[in-house]
């Protein structure tokens, strides 16, 4: 039984001695089972150097190679039953399934056993106590070492001073120089790998690298490799749009009126190499961590934008910018006016509206202060010292612009009060105006119609009255009748004064009535009587 442990041993022993480690067959063999995970472009630019090493990676945890159990349950227990008195030469325990035991065999030599039932027959065997699970990332067992790398990791090990690198999967070796120092997150954006170093560059950013002493620069967007000690990684520089704030800078108009200027300041680097020779301080991600800002670059991008700002604030004389804005806002009011009277004047009179479109109204003068034209001549004067290194302003845009002198300040809301109580007056006024406008034109629109009516009125009567006497001529016995009703209303008065006629007969009342004088003077009294 000895000797056959001793050979299986032995055959153990010269299979892991054929996998110890020579460095020329790193760079030239690889394990035959190639795997296909390592597909991501951190991967492949390790692959393209060929840095990594899949000799010891395995297919699966059946090539392990572990000590096969050599016994079962029953056969230890006669064993330790019958050879009672020397069981202590004797060793029987059982590795489950998934786990693994160490072993040391007392010559120097060292052995993982696999699942399964095992009997040893050696006083000089030690075996651990402990069951080490095989999924444990690292198991070391003298010059024995299984290692697991997880997807998205390598392992980095030492070989006399050499790194190792190790694709994900299971490895295991056996070499008393070749020793596993830890697993390596991929998801950093600079790995450190012994004289290598990985560098990912996402878009928007570029990495600034040292070659022995020459600058190289890097895009975006991809991952490298500096494949050599000399070749180190210095900074990462981002070339996305900047916006900084420029509070309360203080710059003199042309007429000497100090003004408290808020801004705002786009800008962005668009020639990197140069903004790295030019400037110290660039955005620095050695850590891993969070990036940081580009202190110096940005100190000097914002000192420009201020002396370009103030700049343009002394082309300006305040006292015209105020009168101009004042008139803006006078020029404003007027054409909302006139556009607000247009309609009643119009149902007034068209002429007036004619007038109103046709006056001449004076152009809007512009703010100058608040002028964009002017503004990018601001920037252009930015740009012609930011581009010395490689900074390009975009825009410089004004927030506000108060005077600094408190009195002056409080004048300026007093004045713009005083703008906004005459305003309010004016449209008062103008509404009341409109109001009186509608009224009469409504008046007279009602008096319109009301002569109208009367006059439509009295050609309807006109019109009765005619057809009414052309009847009445149509019938003899209708025109008696209708002289006799005309002649008692001329008797009555009309309704308000008898006549009475003495000495005549009723046969000369027709004669009577047909006398102007006598009709006339009966008139004349009726107006007198009425009179009084």
């Amino acid at each position: 039984m000895k000797d056959k442990s001793d050979s299986k041993r032995s055959t153990s022993n010269t299979a892991m001695s054929s996998m110890v480690m020579d460095r020329n067959d790193i760079n030239d063999g690889h394990f035959k089972g190639d795997f296909t995970m390592e597909d991501s472009p951190s991967y492949e630019i390790l692959n393209k150097h060929e840095l990594l090493t899949k000799k010891f990676r395995l297919a699966s945890e059946a090539d392990l190679i572990l000590r096969p159990p050599n016994s079962s349950r029953y056969k230890n227990t006669a064993i330790r039953c019958l050879l009672c008195p020397i069981g202590c030469f004797f060793n029987g325990f059982e590795v489950p399934n998934g786990t693994i035991k160490l072993g040391y065999d007392g010559k120097g030599g060292y052995f993982f056993l696999g699942p399964g039932v095992h009997l040893l027959v050696d006083p000089y065997l030690a075996i651990s106590d402990r069951v080490v699970p095989i999924t444990q990332g690292t198991i070391e067992n003298g010059d024995r070492t299984i290692v697991t790398v997880d997807q998205g990791f390598i392992g980095f090990c030492l070989e006399r001073g050499q790194p190792i690198l190790l694709p994900p999967g299971m490895h295991q070796w056996q070499s008393a120089t070749l020793k596993f120092r830890r697993v390596i997150d991929l998801n950093q954006p600079v790995i450190n790998l012994g004289p290598w170093t990985l560098l990912t560059i996402d878009q928007g950013y570029m990495a600034v690298t040292q070659d022995n002493g020459k600058q190289v620069i890097l895009d975006g967007g991809s991952v490298y490799l500096l494949t050599h000690r000399n070749w180190q990684f210095e900074k990462f520089v981002s070339t996305k749009i900047q916006t900084d704030e420029l509070k309360r800078n203080k710059a003199a108009s042309a007429d000497n009126v100090i003004m408290l200027v808020d801004a705002t300041v786009l800008w962005r680097i668009s020639d990197v190499e140069t903004a790295v020779r030019m400037s110290a301080e660039t955005m620095d991600s050695g850590d891993g961590k969070s990036a940081k800002t580009i202190i110096k670059l940005r100190n000097d991008v914002l000192k420009q934008a201020e002396a370009s700002l103030a700049f343009f604030v002394g082309t300006i004389n305040f006292s015209d910018s105020m009168a101009a804005a004042a008139i803006n806002q006078r020029t404003k009011a007027t054409t909302n006016n006139s556009a607000a009277v247009a309609v009643p004047v119009a149902i007034v009179e068209s002429s007036t509206t004619a007038d109103v479109n046709n006056s001449s109204i004076a152009q809007p003068v512009e703010f100058n202060l608040y002028n964009n034209e002017k503004l990018d001549d601001a920037v252009s004067h930015a740009n012609e010292i930011t581009k010395t290194y490689g900074v390009t302003i975009i825009s410089i845009n004004i927030i506000s612009a108060i005077p600094a002198d408190r009195q002056l300040q409080e004048s300026l809301a007093a004045g713009a009060v005083a703008a906004a109580e005459a305003q309010m007056m004016e449209t008062t006024a103008l509404g009341k105006s409109i109001a009186m406008q509608i009224q009469a034109k409504a008046r007279a629109q009602e008096t319109m119609i009301l002569a109208k009516a009367d006059s439509d009125a009295e050609v309807l009567r006109a019109d009765g009255s005619k057809k009414a006497a052309d009847l009445l001529s149509t019938n003899p016995v209708s025109v008696e009748l209708a002289k006799i009703e005309r002649t008692g209303n001329a008797l009555s008065g009309g309704g308000n004064h008898a006549s009475f006629f003495f000495g005549a007969d009723p046969n000369q009342v027709q004669g009577l009535l047909a006398n102007s004088s006598v009709i006339k003077g009966h008139a004349e009294k009726s107006a007198d009587a009425a009179s009084y």
